[in-house]
């Protein structure tokens, strides 16, 4: 269903009088890193599901990134404590770590969007982590393609 949302804006847009932007953007589209949060907000593995849900909303965020100190190893989101600790009455002092989803899903932050939103189609996730040279530099989620896809900066 986001797809084909997606689609019929991305042909909207593309019927619109050409604006001077690189062929390269007409060509592939924008790319995921000029839409990208490049402000990474993380979280130790071993915090509680209490602590992601309060860093959440004191950031203002719907997914963390989860570190084991060295590197990033998994994302918790807004929709996974609804899941577990409403949905299914976990105690929020359980670890992050039990509910994380692992591996961390990447793009390549040269990609279009469209490539974006069909991954996070195929993985049945709103968040991607945005890669450059191997290295995470952002995140990419659902309210940022459509951000874009409705002309809101």
């Amino acid at each position: 269903m986001l797809e084909s949302c997606i689609a019929e804006l991305e042909a909207r847009r593309a019927a619109e009088p050409k604006q001077s932007q690189a062929s390269r953007q007409t060509l592939i589209g924008p790319q995921v890193a000029e839409h990208m949060s490049s402000e990474i907000r993380s979280l130790s593995q071993d915090a509680s599901l209490k602590d992601a849900g309060q860093a959440m909303e004191k950031w203002k965020l719907g997914s963390l990134l989860l570190t084991d100190k060295q590197a990033y190893v998994g994302f918790i989101t807004d929709s996974d404590l609804a899941r577990a600790v409403v949905a299914r009455g976990v105690d929020p002092a359980t670890g992050v770590n039990v509910y994380m989803r692992r591996p961390v899903v990447s793009i390549a932050g040269d990609r279009p969007i469209i490539e974006a939103v069909r991954m996070m189609k195929d993985q049945a996730t709103r968040h991607l982590a945005v890669t450059q040279d191997g290295s995470i530099i952002g995140v990419i989620s659902v309210s940022n393609i459509l951000r874009y896809y409705s002309g809101v900066v």
